[in-house]
């Protein structure tokens, strides 16, 4: 196949193509090394020895033992070259089948979806299997035609995948018969160095490409539709992969991966942010398997090459126009702006970066210092904070944050701590030019600073991916740790308001994730959360041990446990209500938070024994203690923004609808004190029954609090349990004016206006 030159195969040439030729081409190419050898030993036997006896003397022996030497040297290059070729060659039939398989089952996907295809792998839709009824329906759906055209565009991506491979066939064979050495004397001599992987000859090729690049040198057309070609061919192929790094270097690659993004900006644009992409993918491929020597040879490169500064334009035009100044970015920069463009990367390999170039902060605190901005949508495509950055493609796969972050990983490691407490997250963009002078400036930091630590902080804790849809609740060990010492950590440093701005809608949708545990906590009635809350963090043995070195008590392990099969996670309620006072800086986080506690609160009543009046009490009191602490945040937030308050308050009910328009739902869990089973219908109409009356008392007391000055008027919470209740009774066929309904309303505001009085007081406010 690999002889058609420089035509692209069609789809009929791949659907016809019959491939036992390569087989049997490969036996051939083997015998012919063999023969090669019997003809060698021969030639040893009977002229080499002649030729080196002693018994031939003069010049001519001089000049005819090089001649002989020479012709030995070619049967053994041929050999050689012979077993490339056969080594090519069934390599081309296994890819090539696999390849050509490919397109046959996508071809039956597209019948099995009521495509027919023609000669030319065009598909459309195949009337002839239908009524005519259908076939007239079909035949007015505005979708019809995308619909054929995704079939073809499937099919046309598996031909050309064969077309790909067959393409890199043609280039090791004819790499594997080119002389090896062009000053021997022999023209078209065999080929001692041939190689028989398709895909190291592939990556030589790639090599010497990128090598052109990084020299400044411009690709022919013909040059830049093979590079591509290299990639999105190789670009999932280990052999490829580590070879063409190897080659390149950690550094050439820095390089190379700088001159696509200055390159990026021109007219070919679309061509380098694919070459982007497959280079990235080429790194996750290469690095997947932490075991192979390449690795550590790999990384061992890159901690050097990390921490070098490079040139680069797309960086560089940051600075003033017309200075005549440039600034160097640090190869980790570089790098992680790479690897954004890619996905797949390993664990291990996330990890290890990460680590390494903390370690390299924590020597030189200013290394990814750079003058210009670098956030937003159109300046935010360059990491400069690469540690962030790294954590951002981390959050793409949760369990790799998890197991960075948790505290207990690794024989227990301090990553949370460091990330939490002790890094500079102030990368201030000192460098500014004046003229030909360099001066320190103090600009701001970046706008998006912390936004890739609160994704992976999310990830780590809630085990989805940020942003997809899951249900809440349900987490392992690993992840209750990391959401605990969160927790833990940042109640020792920000108060309420001070909280981080990049981490308020991360650890608002972490909070909504774990609304099974926070309603207990907030409930003060759950003596198991009690115990946990308050019997401090160690290790399983129940010694106590400091990781923070100031005697200070953040421990990891602590405050997680489980209970018939379901992780559960503690802290005390003065500290979830700091946390939550930080999240409501942010209405759309808030939000979210409270509307789940809403539906929990929901659920929690109607899994509740409605008939048993200390289950009855106990339900009504925990759900009346937990909105106290819910009122107390929003008044200590609407008391701080006095005239912005309403339209807080405004912001936080419309998005309180939105969420809980979105119907959230819970993992099925087994609850402490023997609720019975929850059904969804029941706890739907409990909820409801109260929603439209909140969203009015919402704004309308936070009002009237903005009007007074005055913190003690929101109590909104207490008439949200009052009509939770009116609901639940009225699943149990109790009127809402009936002597139960009025004893039960109203019953928690002891709980309410207590756990109120303690929110405010964990938020600096005591005597409210």
């Amino acid at each position: 196949m690999a002889n058609h030159g420089g035509f692209v195969l069609t789809y009929h040439q791949v659907m016809t193509v019959d491939l036992s030729f390569l087989e049997t081409a490969a036996k051939q190419w083997t015998e012919a090394a063999k023969q090669f050898s019997e003809v060698q030993k021969a030639y040893q036997q009977q002229v080499k020895t002649a030729a080196t006896d002693g018994t031939w003397t003069g010049v001519a022996n001089g000049l005819g033992q090089i001649q002989v030497g020479m012709t030995d040297e070619q049967f053994t290059a041929a050999q050689t070259e012979a077993k490339a070729i056969a080594s090519i060659l069934r390599d081309a039939h296994a890819q090539l089948k696999d390849l050509h398989g490919k397109v046959k089952s996508a071809v039956a996907d597209a019948v099995k979806a009521g495509m027919k295809v023609s000669e030319d792998g065009r598909a459309s839709y195949d009337f002839s299997k239908v009524s005519k009824d259908d076939a007239f329906t079909i035949k007015h759906d505005p979708d019809l035609h995308t619909t054929e055209l995704s079939w073809t565009e499937h099919i046309a991506a598996a031909v050309k995948a064969v077309d790909d491979a067959d393409q890199g066939v043609k280039l090791a064979l004819q790499a594997a018969v080119r002389d090896s050495n062009l000053i021997d004397g022999i023209d078209n001599g065999f080929n001692a160095k041939a190689e028989g992987d398709i895909e190291k000859v592939e990556a030589e090729e790639a090599k010497d490409l990128s090598t052109k690049l990084n020299s400044g040198e411009k690709l022919s057309a013909k040059e830049m539709a093979e590079y591509q070609r290299l990639f999105r061919d190789n670009q999932d192929d280990k052999t490829f992969s580590q070879t063409f790094l190897a080659g390149m270097g950690p550094k050439g690659t820095i390089e190379l991966a700088n001159k696509y993004f200055d390159l990026a900006k021109g007219d070919d644009k679309e061509n380098f942010r694919a070459l982007e992409k497959g280079l990235a993918t080429t790194l996750a491929t290469a690095t997947k398997s932490p075991s192979d020597p390449f690795y550590d040879t790999w990384r061992e490169g890159l901690k050097k090459a990390g921490v070098e500064k490079y040139d680069l334009d797309a960086v560089d035009n940051k600075i003033s126009v017309g200075t005549g100044q440039g600034q160097g970015a640090r190869g980790y920069q570089s790098l992680v702006t790479l690897m954004k463009q890619g996905r797949g990367y390993s664990s291990q390999f996330l990890s290890d970066l990460t680590d390494d170039m903390i370690a390299a902060e924590r020597k030189d605190k200013n290394i990814w210092d750079l003058y210009g901005e670098f956030s937003g949508k159109d300046d935010g495509w360059f990491a400069n904070d690469p540690v962030d950055g790294a954590l951002d493609i981390m959050s793409h796969d949760p369990k790799t944050a998890t197991g960075y972050l948790d505290p207990k990983a690794d024989g227990g490691n301090d990553r949370l701590k460091y990330l939490v407490q002790d890094r500079d997250w102030d990368l201030k963009n000192t460098t500014n030019w004046r003229g030909n002078i360099e001066t320190v400036g103090d600009d701001a930091s970046d706008a998006d600073v912390r936004g890739g630590f609160g994704r992976a902080l999310e990830a780590a804790a809630t085990g989805n991916v940020p942003g997809t849809d899951h249900a809440l609740g349900g987490h392992t060990e690993a992840e209750a740790r990391v959401m605990h010492d969160t927790i833990k950590l940042l109640n020792k440093d920000w108060k309420g308001d001070q909280m981080p701005a990049g981490l308020r809608s991360p650890l608002g949708h972490m909070l909504m994730d774990y609304t099974p545990d926070t309603h207990e906590i907030l409930s003060r009635t759950n003596e198991d959360y009690k115990n946990h809350a308050y019997s401090g963090m160690g290790d399983d043995d129940g010694t106590l041990r400091s990781r923070t070195g100031d005697g200070s008590d953040i421990y990891a392990g602590g405050g997680v446990w489980t209970d018939d099969g379901t992780v559960r996670m503690a802290v005390s309620p003065d500290e979830l209500s700091r946390i939550m006072r930080g999240v409501a800086e942010d209405p759309n986080a808030y939000a979210g938070m409270y509307a789940a506690e809403r539906q929990y609160a929901a659920e929690t009543l109607a899994r509740t024994d409605f008939k048993n009046p200390n289950d009855r009490t106990a339900a009504i009191n925990a759900a009346s203690s937990t909105f106290g602490f819910y009122d107390g945040v929003t008044s200590d937030i609407l008391f701080d923004k006095r005239d912005k308050a309403v339209q807080w308050a405004t912001d936080v009910r419309t998005a309180s609808f939105l969420v809980t328009g979105g119907a959230l739902n819970f993992v099925p869990d087994k609850p402490l004190g023997g609720h019975l089973p929850v059904a969804a219908d029941i706890a739907g109409s409990i909820l409801y029954a109260g929603m439209y009356e909140w969203g009015k008392d919402y704004a309308a007391q936070a009002n009237a609090s903005a009007a007074l000055d005055n913190m003690k008027v929101f109590d909104v919470g207490q008439r949200q349990v009052d009509s939770l209740v009116v609901g639940w009774t009225q699943q149990h066929g109790e009127d809402a004016d009936s002597g139960l309904t009025k004893t039960l309303v109203g019953s928690g505001q002891e709980r309410h206006d207590s756990a109120r009085r303690e929110a405010l007081q964990a938020l600096g406010r005591p005597g409210v």
